[in-house]
């Protein structure tokens, strides 16, 4: 029998005859969110309704960038210290979730990328983060914030990585679990890293790349195409482009090159390939160069409603 047949008769095993792999991930990540919550409520300060709020926004987190386990998405303290590395993130950008090796003392955690610091662990956090790093929980830059034109100090968010992971190592650990932690087959779990930190995040995170201020707003849907700009104003997407007409990239507010391989990218990810030679020069006027400047979201119901309308319309040349 085929590894999807295998993990698909584990999947309902576990959860059901007719629930989907993509159901029971969340229904996983749901309870792992749980068990965070009971966890940090006990190690840390925050309020009630805090925790509860950030337990919720982690598992939306989690499952909408389809992580491998529970992520939790937050933001370094302490990076007014560590403008000249932000600095050269903003110049030369690091791969999309690069972990970051922790240095992890009595006082603090702090984060760094290639021997930078960039910040710290915020302190309401290291109540719960300090025992996890011992098993497995990591950290991952996730997108350096602030902008020059607008004279904001730079600032980092981060997602810490491998929660849900390392919260069922250390709960087996204690004792508090009623067997070793387990995956979705019923299989072991892997074994704890030593008790002593290591210092330096490991593993993939697997999470797919989607700017997260727009993620979790509500109404999402995940074939929404995101339009955003970095710090340095590079223009991006949040679906893959597709060049023809300008290499270098993708952009939108005119029509030219950047414009027609953002439509065109656009509609090859929402439509078919004849669809979208066809139409993509007139989605670029109708549509890409409206755009402002500063992007926004294209709803994917609104580009198919569009092509739609497109029947019985001439196209351009």
């Amino acid at each position: 029998m085929s590894s999807t047949h295998d993990t698909t008769d584990a999947v309902r095993s576990q959860h059901g005859p007719h629930t989907t792999p993509d159901e029971a991930r969340a229904s996983e990540v749901a309870e792992q969110a749980g068990r965070w919550l009971a966890f940090a409520t006990e190690r840390t300060r925050m309020r009630p309704e805090t925790l509860l709020a950030k337990a919720l926004t982690s598992a939306t987190f989690s499952t909408l960038h389809r992580a491998s386990s529970l992520a939790v998405p937050s933001k370094l303290a302490g990076t007014s210290k560590h403008q000249r590395a932000l600095w050269d993130l903003v110049r030369d950008p690091a791969e999309p979730w690069a972990p970051l090796a922790l240095d992890v003392s009595a006082e603090t955690i702090t984060a760094s990328l290639e021997d930078e610091t960039l910040g710290e662990i915020q302190t309401k956090h290291l109540g719960w983060v300090r025992p996890l790093v011992p098993f497995g929980l990591t950290v991952h830059l996730s997108r350096v914030t602030g902008s020059e034109t607008e004279g904001y100090t730079l600032g980092a968010n981060v997602v810490l990585g491998h929660v849900g992971e390392a919260l069922d190592r250390i709960l087996d650990a204690l004792g508090e679990t009623d067997g070793p932690a387990a995956g979705g087959d019923g299989a072991s779990g892997p074994e704890p890293v030593g008790v002593e930190p290591t210092g330096r995040a490991t593993g993939p995170l697997r999470l797919v790349v989607r700017p997260e201020a727009d993620v979790l707003r509500p109404g999402y849907d995940p074939d929404d195409v995101v339009l955003y700009r970095r710090v340095d104003r590079t223009a991006r997407a949040s679906v893959a482009h597709v060049p023809r007409h300008s290499p270098t990239g993708i952009e939108w507010g005119y029509c030219g090159s950047g414009p027609a391989d953002l439509a065109r990218s656009v509609l090859l990810a929402l439509t078919d390939e004849a669809t979208a030679e066809r139409l993509y020069q007139t989605f670029k006027t109708d549509v890409v160069a409206r755009v402002p400047r500063a992007g926004g979201v294209l709803r994917a119901a609104d580009v198919r409603a569009w092509v739609a309308a497109q029947t019985d319309r001439p196209t351009a040349a």
